[in-house]
């Protein structure tokens, strides 16, 4: 009785034992679900983590700032490698609503190939979505870049005013994609001066702010006194301004010279080559 009596023991064992592993096999499954949840969980991760290990170098650089070069390469290194897990994510949970949202961030580091051959495989609810369609319309359309002719847009200005980029033609027009904000002081200092210093006659600053409505708008002046032509057509990432235009990151700036060629495309305002492009004119 005793023998069976411990075959029963261990035959109990071997059943908990199953079931545990069967429960966690199931929690391990529904963890890696594709779901909003899980994207939200995995991308708020990645992006702590990361903020983790770039505060790492900026106090390695503030006891050690010999090394800035050596810290400069080892954040370009980690910037590289969570630039992959950022798309990696995107690919993996295109399917629900933020990850097409973070594939559409990441488009300019992809080929359209891949981004259309990922597209081909989401529910059609997906690909007609806001975010598809803007997906689709980035591969379809050409991507402005230097020595490109301009594309004309629609917009408002923060008097309500409707405003046409071709109303500028004949004129040399600095356009950038947001980032007043991101810019800092110094190139809101930069842009007032230019501004400033030379003629509406052949020369204008035009910033398309990505904004929701016509208040908001307006606030961007009150928050960053200036003069020159702030504008939006409210349509935010899915404005055929970004897409056309191949803008992204804030602020994305483009030299349009007097015969209406792109002369100048970078991310960030580069003064050197705005000076040396007015000076050229």
């Amino acid at each position: 009785m005793r023998k069976y009596s411990n075959l029963n023991k261990v035959l109990q064992v071997v059943i908990i034992v199953s079931i545990v592993a069967q429960f966690s096999c199931a929690r391990k499954q529904q963890s890696e679900m594709i779901t909003e949840e899980n994207y939200l969980k995995v991308d708020s991760l990645m992006w702590v983590q990361y903020e983790q290990e770039m505060e790492e170098i900026y106090e390695y650089y503030a006891n050690h700032p010999e090394k800035r070069d050596s810290l400069r390469a080892v954040q370009g290194q980690i910037d590289a490698i969570y630039s992959k897990k950022n798309i990696e994510a995107a690919f993996k949970y295109a399917s629900v609503p933020s990850g097409l949202q973070r594939l559409f961030m990441v488009r300019l580091n992809l080929s359209k190939d891949t981004i259309l051959s990922v597209l081909k495989t989401l529910p059609d609810s997906m690909q007609t979505s806001p975010y598809g369609k803007s997906l689709l319309y980035h591969i379809e359309s050409e991507q402005i870049s230097e020595g490109s002719k301009y594309y004309d847009f629609q917009a408002v200005d923060t008097e309500g005013r409707d405003f046409s980029l071709s109303s500028l033609e004949g004129k040399n027009i600095l356009l950038l994609y947001g980032g007043l904000d991101c810019m800092g002081a110094d190139g809101r200092e930069y842009l007032n001066k230019i501004y400033s210093e030379t003629s509406r006659d052949n020369f204008e600053i035009v910033v398309y702010c990505p904004n929701s409505d016509l208040e908001s708008l307006q606030q961007v002046r009150i928050t960053y006194p200036c003069n020159f032509l702030l504008v939006s057509d409210f349509l935010q990432d899915h404005t055929p301004i970004k897409i056309l235009y191949g803008a992204q990151a804030t602020p994305t700036c483009f030299f349009i010279n007097q015969q209406g060629i792109v002369a100048m495309k970078t991310v960030g305002l580069h003064q050197e080559g705005v000076n040396q492009l007015l000076k050229e004119q």
